[in-house]
């Protein structure tokens, strides 16, 4: 069998909790993807730490938490990973975490992608964080849009914080919790923004699930 990631053949080893389960990953790249419940951080984003960042407190003080659940570290293997699968368009190599999304419980109504703007969503041709959205169990809704920018990977840390929010609720969301999905959880900024037009809009309730959590 072939490692997904680095191509290396390997030899599965079965147990009785993963006999049915597909196995993508080598053992040594398995290894190198660490779990953020595998280390103590901050009860609202899960960046390694102390209790509370100084970014959530930031947000905090600003009247904007929001407790968000990412699935990894975001580390060398998985900057690896996000480089084939996000900027070089390997979609099918998200199949190496489909076992550990669908184990996500999603108590929420609805589970909500962040969106990309038309111009980027034209360039890629594909919504990463929508992608991950639909390997969870639950109802997916287009409910968001963004407006054309400079996409936050190529601004500073005080741009992205600074600048005006991109997003816009398209449908109907009064009364309804929501779980936000994104790839990974940097400043927040992205998660709190779409959080904010959602909770403007009506919505009750609002958590997020990341794949990755920066360090």
């Amino acid at each position: 069998m072939n490692c997904h990631l680095c191509g290396q053949d390997f030899l599965p080893v079965w147990t009785l909790s993963n006999v049915w389960t597909r196995q993508t990953l080598c053992p040594t790249c398995k290894i190198e993807f660490v779990k953020r419940g595998e280390c103590e951080g901050c009860e609202d984003c899960g960046k390694p730490g102390p209790p509370l960042c100084p970014d959530c407190q930031n947000w905090r003080n600003q009247g904007q938490r929001l407790v968000t659940h990412p699935l990894f570290l975001y580390q060398t293997q998985a900057k690896a990973f996000m480089k084939r699968y996000k900027f070089l368009g390997d979609t099918a190599l998200l199949d190496v975490f489909k076992t550990e999304l669908k184990k996500v419980k999603v108590k929420q109504e609805w589970i909500v992608p962040v969106p990309l703007s038309p111009e980027r969503l034209g360039e890629r041709r594909f919504n990463q964080a929508e992608l991950i959205a639909r390997m969870m169990r639950g109802r997916i809704r287009l409910v968001l849009e963004r407006t054309n920018g400079v996409a936050f990977s190529h601004q500073t840390r005080h741009e992205r914080l600074e600048r005006d929010n991109p997003y816009h609720v398209m449908q109907p969301v009064t009364g309804k919790t929501i779980l936000l999905v994104d790839d990974v959880y940097t400043t927040g900024t992205t998660l709190h923004q779409a959080a904010s037009r959602l909770y403007e809009a009506g919505a009750k309730e609002i958590s997020a699930v990341t794949l990755f959590r920066s360090v």
